[in-house]
């Protein structure tokens, strides 16, 4: 028998999961689109019960719920169907919620009603990004830095994102950040209500590991994302699927790391698969169906929002944010898109 799933959104991200779904055999039973004209695209689709409104949902039984909404709506949606247990699987889109109290809550609740809740950041199940974190292991090399640039589209959108691969890599709490956010005030595209400007700055770690980030308003050009250990070095473009690896040679190694002037050795790594946000959401799905499913998404999640909502108060306040972030922090709300 096919598994069963509602999504609630219909929008750009919301066609990507119905995409998702129909490819991995899921039998959608309900969409949930407040624009008229987006629903109209399921017209022909008589066995999909629409609405504009998802409290119309929450008595109904399904195998999954994914939710691609704006992240202030994502809030109370979340909530009510963690309350309702009528879904006990759910995929949602990053940012979790719009302040770091908020994102508390949200776990607190899909943990109460033991409700699996998974945050579709899902480059840490991808086996691409895997066989990185397996390279730097079988080579005995912990990973000092990750610095990454990329085209402003927001914080808390692609913060989400990148932030993850601090946890994904590093074995240490982050325990400072400092941050300079964009002042141009350029529209989201997605609505003038939403407000999610790109910066740059540092998330500092307990052991000197450092992710240096820069989402600044001053380039159109696709994220590069540079991953370094003391001999090693990824370089990429995960967009235009190349990753190349840069390696110290082993004549090198037992040199003092003053010694740089040499070339390289450079490798193209042979990738698992393309980048492709369907097949890629498709990982999230299947670790929250799969047996050893834990919180560690979900709270990870968390730490992530406390990182880019430190981001925020730092470039506010004009100083350098410790974490874990104070309780006079915690209620910041930023209305991520």
């Amino acid at each position: 028998m096919k598994k069963t799933a509602v999504l609630i959104g219909y929008g750009g991200m919301g066609k990507r999961y119905f995409d998702t779904l129909k490819k991995m055999n899921f039998k959608i039973i309900a969409v949930c689109e407040h624009k008229d004209s987006l629903l109209l695209n399921l017209k022909k689709n008589k066995s999909i019960y629409k609405t504009n409104n998802y409290k119309d949902l929450l008595e109904f039984k399904a195998d999954l719920i994914c939710i691609a909404t704006n992240t202030k709506s994502r809030f109370k949606i979340i909530t009510d169907f963690c309350k309702k247990k009528k879904i006990k699987k759910i995929i949602t889109e990053k940012p979790l919620s719009t302040s770091y109290l908020k994102c508390a809550e949200i776990v607190n609740i899909a943990k109460k009603n033991k409700i699996k809740l998974i945050v579709n950041t899902h480059r840490t199940h991808s086996p691409n990004w895997l066989m990185i974190k397996d390279f730097f292991k079988e080579k005995n090399e912990k990973v000092t830095s990750i610095n990454i640039s990329s085209p402003s589209a927001g914080l808390g959108n692609m913060g989400s994102t990148f932030f993850d691969f601090g946890f994904f890599f590093f074995n240490t709490k982050p325990k400072s950040v400092v941050s300079f956010i964009d002042k141009t005030k350029t529209p989201n595209p997605r609505g003038s209500n939403f407000k999610d400007p790109g910066g740059y700055g540092i998330i500092n770690y307990d052991d000197d590991e450092k992710l240096i980030f820069d989402l600044s308003e001053n380039t159109g050009l696709p994220y590069v994302i540079h991953i370094k250990s003391k001999n090693y070095e990824f370089q990429i473009d995960e967009i235009n699927n190349k990753f190349i690896l840069h390696s110290r040679p082993p004549e090198m190694r037992k040199k003092p790391l003053y010694f740089y002037i040499f070339k390289p050795q450079q490798r193209i790594i042979k990738l698992k698969h393309k980048f492709d946000i369907v097949n890629m959401t498709k990982y999230s799905i299947d670790k929250l169906f799969s047996k050893n499913f834990n919180y560690k998404n979900l709270d990870t999640a968390k730490k992530i929002m406390e990182c880019i909502f430190a981001a925020h108060i730092s470039s506010i306040e004009k100083k350098i944010i410790t974490l874990p972030l104070k309780k006079k922090y915690q209620k910041l709300e930023v209305n991520f898109a």
